[in-house]
């Protein structure tokens, strides 16, 4: 593969934990760095050599990469987006694509207009269970689709950060942060039917609660932090050829365990990921049968991810 220079605009920890390892494992390292924060800029240029900047508009003013990371707060990822694909870049955006139907939109007028990828950042397509699933279901072995769900509920999970619980920098909480992953996955396994209504909620219970129910990720939860957004989301969609999904999501909730889960429902079988693995159920001769791999191999999502992604590019397809 030619050289490909990588900027990172955004250099939190998801940045640093998840995607700067990945495209190290691939063969690749950061050329170019930016963030508003000067000290993670120094991090950065300490572990890669990249070149930094505080300002993501003077680096495409002045560089020409090839691909750019938008890892910063959900507000700014739309306009960061449309700029570096205006610059010519491939983008890779971490969830949310963006904040509003009309941005989202905007990234993917501007991306066919420039003859550039752009990517979101839903890696748990890459996980072993959920390409393994899509690959079955897509295949034809549940019939057909009817009805998907998928959870993800946590007991004691806001992530106590600015850059997720301060409106004016998320714009949302769990839906935003949790629920774009979970309905990525609903809508990749049952390959995409065409929704034609939604109804939603969202609930903000414990925002003055964050020492009680905060994890410790990206920091410890600091007193007197308070959350400005929603910390649970559920959400009814409808499809066309009568399909339904239903979206459950938590940052904090009292419920028994943390969950993950995924289901698929169709006329011949069902698809079921959840924290133990993956289940197929169908039935054979009137016999009902559940299947489940003898082993889940490990997979690194992002790096996978990553791959595919620069794969793409170097072969404009």
């Amino acid at each position: 593969m030619p050289k490909i220079t990588i900027a990172f605009v955004g250099l939190g920890g998801i940045a640093s934990q998840a995607h700067l390892p990945a495209i190290k494992e691939l063969g690749f390292n950061v050329d170019l760095c930016v963030d508003v924060d000067e000290y993670k800029v120094k991090s950065f240029i300490e572990k890669t050599g990249c070149k930094g900047y505080s300002d993501y508009r003077e680096m495409l003013k002045n560089e020409n990469p090839d691909v750019v990371l938008v890892a910063t707060p959900n507000a700014f990822h739309a306009r960061i987006a449309i700029d570096a694909l205006e610059n010519g870049a491939h983008v890779y955006i971490e969830k949310p694509m963006s904040v509003s139907s009309e941005e989202a939109l905007k990234i993917v007028e501007t991306m066919r207009s420039r003859d550039r990828f752009a990517v979101v950042g839903h890696n748990g397509r890459f996980d072993y269970r959920s390409s393994t699933a899509a690959k079955f279901i897509h295949r034809g072995n549940i019939g057909r689709i009817y009805y998907a769900r998928g959870f993800i509920l946590r007991q004691r999970g806001i992530p106590p950060a600015p850059t997720f619980i301060k409106r004016d920098l998320a714009k949302g909480g769990a839906v935003y942060d949790i629920a774009s992953h979970a309905v990525d996955m609903l809508l990749y396994l049952s390959g995409y039917p065409k929704p034609v209504g939604v109804k939603g909620f969202v609930y903000r219970a414990f925002g003055e609660r964050i020492e009680e129910f905060g994890m410790n990720y990206p920091q410890p939860p600091q007193p007197g932090m308070v959350s400005e957004v929603e910390d649970f989301g559920s959400a009814y969609i409808s499809f066309e050829n009568n399909i339904t999904m239903y979206v459950e999501v938590s940052w904090a909730s009292y419920v028994k365990e943390n969950r993950m889960e995924y289901v698929i429902l169709g006329d011949r079988g069902g698809i079921q990921i959840d924290n133990s693995g993956l289940s197929y159920m169908t039935s054979v001769e009137r016999e009902f049968l559940i299947a489940t791999p003898p082993s889940i191999p490990h997979v690194n999502s992002h790096k996978e991810a990553w791959r595919r992604f620069l794969t793409a590019i170097e072969r404009n397809d």
